[in-house]
C-alpha cells in the first residue's frame, strides 16, 4: 500500500481525539483563517497585533525547496517555504506573496497579504483521488468564486 492510500486513517475517531503535533491538525476554519489573518495583519481593529513582522514573514514564505523536486510522501512537485506551501497553481491568482497549506481530503488555508485575505476551508472527511492528495473540486470551486468576488470588487 502507498503512504497516501494508509491516510485513511484520518477518518478514524480514535486519530481525531489524539494529539499528534505536526500531523492532525484537527480544527475548524474559522480558527485557522484567523490564525493566519494575524500572520498578515493586526485583528481586531489593532487589539490584536501581528503575530511575525514583514521580515520573518518574508523568510517562511520564501520557497527553499529545489525546482521540480518530487514530494516523497505525495508523489508530484510541491514547493514549501518554513511550513508553508508556497506553489499551489489554485492560489496563483491571489497575488505573488501568497502562502498557506493544503489539508486533507480538500480542506485548505491560506492568506493572501496582497488582498488582505486570509480564508480556511475544512472537511469532516478525509478524501483520496487517484492515489494523491489534490484539492478536491468543491475547494477549488469556492476559491475560484472568491478570486472573482475580489476582482469584480476591485479590492486592492
Amino acid at each position: 500500500a502507498t503512504a497516501i492510500s494508509e491516510l485513511a486513517i484520518f477518518n478514524d475517531n480514535r486519530y481525531h481525539q489524539a494529539e499528534i503535533p505536526g500531523v492532525n491538525g484537527i480544527t475548524n476554519a474559522r480558527s485557522v483563517a484567523r490564525l493566519y489573518a494575524s500572520l498578515i495583519d493586526d485583528l481586531d481593529n489593532g487589539k490584536q497585533k501581528r503575530l511575525l513582522n514583514e521580515e520573518i514573514m518574508k523568510k517562511a514564505t520564501t520557497s527553499n525547496t529545489p525546482d521540480n523536486e518530487i514530494d516523497r510522501i505525495r508523489g508530484y512537485s510541491n514547493s514549501f517555504a518554513m511550513g508553508f506551501q508556497t506553489s499551489d497553481d489554485d492560489l496563483k491568482t491571489f497575488g505573488s506573496g501568497t502562502f498557506g497549506h493544503e489539508g486533507a481530503g480538500g480542506s485548505i488555508v491560506f492568506a493572501a497579504p496582497d488582498k488582505s485575505l486570509a480564508f480556511a476551508y475544512t472537511v469532516n472527511q478525509y478524501g483520496v483521488k487517484k492515489n494523491r492528495q489534490e484539492i478536491s473540486p468543491r475547494t477549488q470551486a469556492i476559491i475560484k468564486h472568491i478570486a472573482r468576488l475580489i476582482d469584480d470588487n476591485h479590492i486592492r
